[in-house]
């Protein structure tokens, strides 16, 4: 499932070692994941009266919570990502989400500023003809969207462009969508996490069972894989492979303007999935794909991200409820010369 361009990106030219973590004191009671977004923490919970909290930065005040479990046409009928399947806009000075609907197919448009104002949600539908249960789906702009669904009896995962109802697949996409699992195989061999980036028009998606990400143009053919060992990873010989013994590579996968970063844990699914031996590491990559820095935790956590107003990097670990910071306002001067 690779590009025609491939590149090994095995050695880095910084490394830092992340030693002073400061704790943030936040306990979100449910939280299981999060993003810094125009000087908030926005967090999925559990809470089926919010499934989004908002908190300020850096004061850490409680904002709101906002979008509801439950059956209406604005509501949701399970808990709510608020990285995956969902876009951030801000467009003259309000902020808002659009986010996919899974079970029903339909695209809603949260305006997070106004719902800050009225301490109440402010949601409404944009388009509820989108395909249902898509594997992956990213806003690629008003009308247009990128999604990725299952086919040929679950051996295959398929992109597609679409834009005001017509589909379309790039060359990149197409070179992609070749890649097939054996009939009966377990298709999760070839899950991967989408990101978008408008300002360099080009989709990431970060394998999280392979230990390679593939970088490429929406509306070009500039595309390459990045693969971060020396030799790519063989589905088929994965595919042979008992389930304890395949590798978890990659588990979250953050765009910036300037560089994008995953985060690379890289040890069994037997290991990872019960006691996890090895720390993992956050790699970052500039817009062509060349490696810039690789930062080395020293505890684990299962995402990340950055607020760049204040130069700090927040981590949060799903299984331990930790959120935590680390100052690398040195570091960010170093990558973004």
């Amino acid at each position: 499932m690779v590009l025609d361009t491939v590149v090994y990106a095995t050695k880095f030219p910084n490394e830092f070692i992340l030693e002073h973590k400061i704790e943030t004191g936040l306990d979100i009671v449910g939280a299981w994941s999060f993003t810094i977004q125009d000087s908030m923490m926005i967090f999925s919970t559990r809470n089926n009266k919010g499934l989004w909290k908002f908190i300020s930065l850096p004061e850490q005040s409680e904002l709101g919570d906002f979008l509801y479990l439950g059956e209406g046409p604005l509501e949701f009928s399970s808990t709510l990502s608020v990285s995956d399947n969902v876009r951030f806009v801000k467009s003259e000075g309000v902020l808002y989400s659009y986010i996919y609907h899974f079970e029903n197919g339909r695209l809603l448009k949260l305006n997070i500023t106004e719902s800050l104002k009225a301490k109440e949600t402010i949601v409404s539908v944009i388009d509820d003809s989108l395909p249902k249960f898509l594997f992956d789906f990213v806003m690629l702009d008003s009308g247009k969207y990128f999604y990725r669904e299952i086919s040929n009896m679950e051996t295959q995962q398929l992109r597609y462009l679409e834009k005001h109802g017509d589909i379309s697949v790039n060359p990149n996409m197409a070179k992609l969508n070749e890649a097939a699992l054996l009939e009966g195989g377990n298709f999760g061999i070839m899950a991967t996490m989408t990101r978008y980036n408008d300002r360099h028009d080009k989709i990431i998606e970060m394998n999280f069972g392979l230990n390679y990400i593939n970088l490429y143009s929406v509306n070009s053919d500039l595309g390459k894989t990045i693969c971060v060992e020396s030799k790519l990873d063989d589905i088929r010989l994965i595919e042979s492979e008992e389930d304890d013994e395949r590798i978890f590579r990659f588990s979250s996968v953050r765009v910036y303007d300037d560089f994008f970063g995953v985060l690379y844990v890289n040890e069994k699914n037997e290991t990872y999935f019960t006691s996890r031996e090895k720390y993992p590491e956050i790699l970052l990559f500039d817009w062509e794909g060349n490696p810039l820095a690789k930062l080395k935790l020293q505890s684990h956590i299962s995402t990340f991200d950055i607020d760049f107003i204040s130069k700090e990097l927040y981590t949060f670990d799903s299984r331990t409820d930790e959120f935590a910071k680390y100052d690398i306002g040195k570091i960010l001067s170093v990558i973004q010369k």
